[in-house]
């Protein structure tokens, strides 16, 4: 194989993608050409050929991991944040019926070194799509976003952790990122969902952790709680897995609405 190739086959074991991938990864790596040329930048971002969005994204890891060791970030930083490629890659293939990486867009912000895992969630260095005037956050302004990856449980313990570990995180290696706050637009954060779980849920102790000042009408729980993009008319013939789905379901059926909410913490 050539050496960029080399370089897609180091990334596809470093990440521990699963067995089942094995066959279609090296068939696919065997067939694509990849231009080496190519960064993360000039990427096709909107690309639909899955396979080589997979093969590329694993090529650019090696810049990035060289980016981290410019910084002296550690490697069970590097692995954490790039494990987010094996995920996606699950979930698109899964959707399509055969070895797919989808959300290019989001996956950029990893591999452009602009968002990590640090423990049970990932931060991202942004610029705020909203405005939080008492905080003095406009359009604009730098703020640390938080967002919740798929994994082991919403432990309010082990969130707090990881808010204190971005704070020392981008401190020593982002010092020039001044920002004031850290923000959350989630479904996550809708208050209507105390109507469905008990007060002691992982996910209301999780959105305690923050001061909500806004929401959002969206429907995008339904993507979260039962398959990829799924929308409204979707739940008809989805089978809910809990009891939170079960309720959720009757409740969208029944017109409920729900929100994206956003909330901070200093």
């Amino acid at each position: 194989m050539s050496k960029t190739k080399d370089i897609i086959e180091k990334w596809y074991k470093k990440l521990n993608f699963p067995k089942e991938t094995e066959c279609d990864f090296y068939r696919a790596l065997e067939e694509k050409e990849i231009d080496g040329s190519i960064t993360i930048e000039k990427y096709d971002k909107k690309s639909d050929d899955g396979e080589a969005n997979l093969l590329y994204f694993l090529y650019f890891c090696q810049s990035l991991e060289e980016k981290y060791k410019e910084k002296g970030i550690p490697e069970s930083v590097l692995l954490d944040t790039l494990g987010d490629i094996v995920v996606w890659t699950k979930i698109w293939s899964g959707l399509k019926g055969g070895l797919y990486l989808g959300e290019l867009e989001w996956l950029s912000r990893h591999l452009g070194m602009r968002l990590f895992k640090l423990g049970r969630l990932q931060f991202g260095m942004a610029d705020s799509e909203f405005d939080i005037k008492e905080k003095g956050i406009f359009k604009g302004t730098p703020v640390i976003e938080v967002h919740i990856p798929e994994g082991e449980p919403l432990l309010r313990e082990t969130c707090e952790k990881s808010v204190d570990d971005a704070r020392k995180f981008f401190k020593k290696y982002f010092p020039e990122f001044n920002y004031t706050v850290f923000t959350c637009h989630s479904w996550l954060l809708d208050s209507s969902l105390k109507e469905f779980l008990p007060k002691d849920s992982n996910i209301l102790r999780f959105a305690d952790m923050f001061t909500v000042v806004r929401d959002d009408r969206s429907d995008a729980i339904f993507g979260y709680i039962f398959f990829w993009g799924a929308k409204r008319e979707d739940l008809k013939v989805c089978n809910p897995r809990s009891t939170f789905a079960q309720k959720l379901k009757q409740a969208a059926l029944d017109g409920c609405k729900f929100y994206e909410s956003l909330g901070y913490i200093e």
